[in-house]
């Protein structure tokens, strides 16, 4: 844990711990979709370049968090929710627009330029230097390796189970991830509709999320390939962030 003074506040800053991911392509979207899977969001194949970045070797953390809720207002629900009394546990209660908020809190407090971690940088991460496994460890079960499938209960601290390659941990479980990106950005699927019940919602501007959570009971979502999206203002019991930190041109 890293500690400075904030730079216009004053406050002792809690810096998350960073990890390099080194620059090349990434095969996003292997293995194939599982063509038994009714989950709304199939992924597909696709290489791209990623620049190196720095990644939080951890979501968010409570502790972290509360520390930007002396500046600015947050969710009530997080400090009163008794899961999330640990100060380890991974943030939640964040919509995308508190967690945009926050990394440009923290890059002004610190000097440093920390923003939102993109989609093909959490795939790429996630992956661990492992090209085209299903999960950040392998094709292995989840059980034991991640936190999930624990919808009645709580998130473990974070960094509860063993990192990936890269030496991030909770990549799959544990909480979801706000991306920087809008899912229809980054996805060629054309159906933009979303059908809840008897609500229908377009999806087209909604951010991405990855990962799952500690409540996910479908294994398919912590698939380093699978994306979700939820609304830019949602505030959820699931849904959380890392940082991400621009390397400079070498």
């Amino acid at each position: 844990m890293i500690q400075r003074q904030g730079a216009q506040t004053g406050c002792t800053i809690i810096e998350p711990e960073i990890i390099l991911i080194p620059a090349g392509p990434v095969t996003l979207g292997v293995p194939d979709f599982p063509s038994n899977s009714k989950l709304p969001h199939p992924w597909h194949k696709k290489t791209v370049h990623v620049p190196a970045f720095g990644v939080g070797k951890c979501a968010v953390t409570v502790r972290e968090y509360l520390v930007f809720g002396k500046c600015y207002a947050i969710s009530e629900e997080l400090l009163k929710d008794p899961r999330f009394q640990d100060p380890q546990a991974p943030a939640a209660y964040v919509s995308w627009i508190d967690a945009v908020r926050y990394t440009q809190w923290l890059a002004r407090e610190t000097g440093t330029a920390y923003r939102m971690l993109r989609d093909a940088e959490f795939e790429k991460a996630a992956r661990g230097g492992l090209d085209g496994k299903r999960f950040p460890w392998g094709d292995e079960s989840p059980d034991g390796r991640c936190d999930y499938n624990n919808p009645n209960g709580a998130p473990r601290p974070v960094g509860s189970f063993a990192p990936n390659g890269y030496g991030a941990f909770d990549m799959a479980g544990s909480i979801w991830s706000w991306c920087e990106e809008t899912y229809e950005q980054v996805s060629p699927d054309r159906s933009k509709m979303c059908y809840e019940a008897t609500l229908v919602r377009d999806t087209r501007l909604n951010p991405i999320c990855r990962g799952g959570s500690f409540k996910s009971e479908d294994i398919t979502v912590l698939n380093c390939a699978y994306r979700h999206e939820d609304p830019i203002d949602g505030r959820f019991n699931c849904i959380g962030f890392r940082v991400a930190l621009d390397l400079p041109s070498s």
